[in-house]
């Protein structure tokens, strides 16, 4: 099967690299037909429905700010109305049953709930059942001190890239606090070319030149993509 993701009609990518960030995590995660998937941040919605349609699978799919309307659109008119289910619920404040899940994914949004990413990811790992993976891909930085000039960049647009991100090594270390053991864990060669094609697609306004400034300047030097996975013990 070609990459569904990348042959989508109008993406409408939501950060760096996620569409090119979505098939390689969903190997990992060991994602099958029949399962039941939560995805931790909806975006667009077009991650879910296309897991959905191509994989035939039920996603629960979590959008706390925006609702689900347009995803609940979206599902409708790709065919999969009735195995996508948006959700305007937080991470950290999950509504399931324990081991509800087969697995966990989150995309470009982890990164997002900041220093409420220890509860959220003790949520996800009590709703997944035992085996079950749970993985994020999504903008993380590398292990070494942001540069000065990108730093001063971050502070100037207000940009709070480092409160967010954090190294594969830093989440992983969470995922092992959770109880999980990692399975994969690795940055994405492709992440300087991911943040360019993101930069040029999403980032053309004058509001967005900050955050097209910065990802000029770091040149891969402190901005990575990367994923983590880790499963759930059984018993």
């Amino acid at each position: 099967m070609s990459n569904p993701f990348l042959q989508l009609d109008n993406p409408e990518p939501w950060g760096p690299g996620s569409f090119e960030m979505a098939e390689p995590l969903i190997e990992a995660v060991a994602i099958r037909p029949g399962m039941r998937v939560l995805e931790v941040g909806a975006g667009s919605g077009q991650i879910a429905v296309a897991l959905a349609k191509h994989w035939n699978v039920t996603v629960f799919t979590l959008e706390p700010w925006f609702g689900g309307e347009r995803i609940q659109w979206l599902a409708a008119r790709e065919g999969v109305f009735e195995r996508v289910i948006a959700l305007k619920q937080r991470a950290e404040q999950l509504a399931f049953a324990e081991a509800t899940f087969d697995a966990v994914i989150s995309i470009g949004s982890f990164e997002m709930i900041r220093d409420q990413r220890s509860a959220a990811l003790a949520q996800m790992v009590r709703v997944a059942k035992p085996g079950a993976r749970v993985g994020i891909a999504e903008p993380m930085c590398l292990a070494a001190p942001i540069p000065p000039d990108v730093a001063a960049l971050d502070r100037a647009g207000n940009l709070q890239f480092q409160e967010h991100f954090r190294s594969t090594e830093w989440n992983a270390e969470l995922f092992r606090a959770a109880g999980l053991v990692i399975t994969e864990q690795r940055n994405f060669p492709e992440a300087l070319a991911w943040w360019d094609k993101y930069a040029a697609i999403r980032l053309m306004g004058e509001k967005q030149k900050p955050e097209r400034d910065l990802i000029a300047a770091d040149r891969g030097r402190w901005l990575t993509l990367g994923m983590v996975v880790g499963a759930k013990p059984r018993g």
